[in-house]
């Protein structure tokens, strides 16, 4: 193998995992390397299709260890449960830790209550990230048939829009 294959190697890799971590990148990472509209489409459509898997998988294994290491910050009737203990063994209330809502976390739940599913899987490849997107179609929509198809389907859509505005305005 010449180092120039491995240059070329590199770079096909690098769109990969860019469009597979932040896909909004991976068609100017693309365009920067000098590929085509075709080469940039396939790139980012198969990078951002294998981070959406790694990602979604990887999201249900983090959910359950989270579920089983800590259920009282996931259910009510769990929390209320050891709330009750606490009391019961101390004679003491303890208050319960409010939640603190970050700018990014008020915008994610403002999309899935005013968009819900759809747009969840519309914004995912553009506005969310890839892994963030991923994680809330598991946390949320892991029971809808098809989940991960959607997700695919709008990273296509994306892909090709994305490229073909860099390209034309190229």
């Amino acid at each position: 193998m010449s180092i120039f294959n491995v240059v070329e190697l590199f770079k096909l890799l690098q769109v990969l995992l860019v469009s597979g971590i932040k896909f909004l990148f991976g068609p100017l990472v693309s365009l920067g390397y000098g590929f085509t509209w075709i080469e940039t489409v396939a790139l980012t459509t198969a990078g951002g299709i294998l981070g959406l898997v790694f990602f979604y998988h990887l999201s249900k294994w983090v959910i359950r260890q989270l579920n089983r290491m800590a259920p009282a910050f996931f259910t009510s009737v769990a929390y209320l449960r050891s709330f009750g203990k606490d009391l019961a063994e101390t004679g003491k209330r303890i208050k319960p830790v409010k939640k603190k809502f970050t700018r990014k976390n008020k915008l994610i739940i403002q999309i899935r209550n005013k968009y819900g599913f759809l747009g969840i899987i519309l914004l995912t490849p553009v506005l969310l990230s890839i892994p963030i997107g991923a994680f809330l179609a598991q946390k949320y929509y892991s029971r809808k048939k098809h989940t991960l198809v959607y997700l695919s389907l709008s990273v296509m859509f994306w892909s090709f829009c994305i490229s073909s505005f860099l390209f034309l305005v190229r």
